[in-house]
């Protein structure tokens, strides 16, 4: 089945190229392109569950309201929908900004079309593809050089008791690497149910994507 995917870009020279470029990838598909936040929110609205992209390309640089603001609200509407950031900046701040608001991985515009093809489908299967020098300075951030830990909340210590046992059921499968449907699936509950759960998770945890959440799962060694 292919991957279903979304492109915003305002640039029209490099949307047309990318639309050029998705004909060429024979197991992703491109659902439609756009040129704004406010677009490509407003298209996502009116789809039905069925139609909605697997994956969407999310420029940093858009008019008016920004990639990163777009990928925050986006998140918080579709949480199941994943967001690539693919821009010309490795600016450290806006790398963070983004991962914050919920992208799920990071490309530079440059990236091959090997590369590209491959970061798409590598996050459709859960990864979190990033350029080689995107990640160089997320290793950073990990390894505490780097960290601005004023940019967001830190969760209480004792979270734990906060989360329910399904929330606490949902998030180990999302430590393990599993969608969001497949997680609905074994809880024996619906996708509308888990995108709930997945909310009061992200609250709890004072996170707003599933990178994060993971991250402080792990962190707080909650499953």
């Amino acid at each position: 089945m292919s991957i279903l995917v979304a492109l915003v870009e305002d640039n029209p020279t490099l949307r047309k190229r990318f639309e050029e470029q998705f004909k060429l990838f024979p197991d992703i598909r491109l659902a439609f392109s756009c040129a704004s936040g406010e677009e490509v929110l407003r298209r996502l609205k009116r789809l039905p569950p069925s139609k909605l992209p697997r994956i969407v390309l999310m420029d940093i640089e858009l008019p008016r309201k920004s990639g990163i603001e777009t990928t925050n609200e986006l998140k918080e509407i579709f949480p199941d929908i994943d967001v690539m950031m693919v821009t010309v900046f490795e600016d450290e701040s806006k790398i963070f900004q983004s991962i914050q608001a919920g992208a799920s991985g990071y490309l530079l515009k440059d990236e091959s079309l090997n590369n590209i093809e491959q970061a798409i489908k590598e996050l459709a299967n859960g990864g979190a593809p990033m350029s080689q020098s995107i990640a160089r300075t997320v290793l950073s951030f990990i390894r505490g050089r780097n960290v601005d830990r004023t940019t967001s909340a830190e969760p209480p210590d004792d979270v734990k008791s906060l989360l329910t046992d399904r929330e606490l059921e949902l998030l180990q499968g999302l430590v393990e690497g599993e969608t969001y449907t497949s997680v609905a699936k074994k809880m024996f509950i619906s996708p509308h149910t888990a995108k709930s759960y997945i909310k009061n998770i992200y609250r709890k945890l004072h996170v707003h994507s599933r990178a994060l959440a993971v991250r402080v799962a792990i962190e707080k060694k909650l499953v």
